[in-house]
């Protein structure tokens, strides 16, 4: 099943790419106002890129139910609770909050993004899971730094903070390749990993480079977070369904379209709501990343669960 699996991985970065250079060169041709740019990162957010974790009431429903008999009413319940006690936490101390969100949000999308292919490691798998996430906060203010720090502030509420000096990100992001680099090319001389996985790998590295160096911060995180993170949950998730990848695929979409239609709907009520008291492409910064950081904290949990 990984066999098939990284094969489809491979499929989708390659198609990714394809669709980079499409979005490039239209960028280029038509003219979108920053407004629209966002509208259409929000609604591909509030629907693919929520989609994935829309499936753990599914998860909960297959897993928890058969081992310990969990109520899915109280599952929900503290789901949801888990997810408001972040929002105010981001509330009360915002600065905390932000790191802590891009610490365990960098461990979580590199987790995801490669323990298909390190299996075999554990004694520095949490390390590099941290490099390999931590690239899209690195190549965001590296490539962006001005209009990253920008986006900081406005989740701050502020307009003084400077999370890391320019001169450290341009030492952080080479330090952090170079790590990753050593890290792929030690484990593949002990054949704990394949040439072609760490192709894929570093095939995916370039990728998350060139989004964030060619299109905004929003535009290059919607990219990453819904055709790189997400879309690859979806198949990871598929491919436990059913054998055949498309018909997992048509039940993955089915079972979570109730749950992803009502986060879909909050988002958007929210946005509505709160465009009335701030410029409306900032509320869309804030509910994307300060919603997202709301669903990450249960949404990792559940997956350290199942993982144990």
């Amino acid at each position: 099943m990984k066999k098939n699996l990284k094969k489809n991985f491979f499929k989708v970065n390659f198609l990714f790419l394809m669709l980079v250079v499409f979005l490039y060169f239209i960028q280029n041709l038509i003219s979108l106002s920053l407004t629209s740019k966002y509208l259409i990162c929000f609604f591909l957010i509030a629907t693919i890129g929520m989609s994935h974790g829309a499936y753990d009431g599914q998860k909960v429903r297959i897993f928890f139910y058969k081992k310990i008999r969990f109520s899915e009413l109280l599952f929900y319940l503290t789901y949801v609770g888990l997810v408001l006690i972040v929002f105010f936490a981001w509330y009360l101390n915002p600065k905390i909050s932000l790191i802590t969100f891009l610490i365990i949000s960098s461990f979580h999308f590199g987790k995801e993004d490669l323990e298909i292919y390190t299996t075999k490691i554990s004694k520095f798998s949490s390390f590099i899971f941290f490099l390999k996430g931590s690239l899209t906060i690195l190549s965001s203010l590296y490539f962006k730094f001005n209009e990253t720090n920008e986006i900081f502030n406005k989740l701050l509420f502020t307009q003084e903070f400077t999370l890391i000096s320019n001169n450290l990100v341009n030492i952080l992001l080479p330090t952090n390749l170079l790590l990753q680099f050593i890290f792929y090319l030690s484990v593949l001389f002990k054949k704990k990993i394949s040439y072609t996985d760490i192709s894929i790998i570093i095939f995916e590295i370039f990728l998350t480079l060139i989004i964030f160096n060619l299109f905004n911060i929003i535009v290059a995180f919607t990219l990453y977070f819904c055709f790189m993170h997400s879309l690859k949950n979806i198949l990871v998730i598929a491919s436990e369904l059913n054998s055949n990848i498309f018909t997992g695929i048509k039940t993955f979409i089915l079972r979570s379209l109730p749950i992803t239609i009502i986060v879909s709907l909050a988002l958007f009520i929210s946005l509505y709501v709160f465009s009335n008291f701030d410029i409306f492409e900032d509320v869309i910064q804030k509910i994307i990343f300060i919603g997202l950081a709301s669903v990450t904290l249960p949404h990792i949990l559940l997956h350290y669960f199942l993982d144990t």
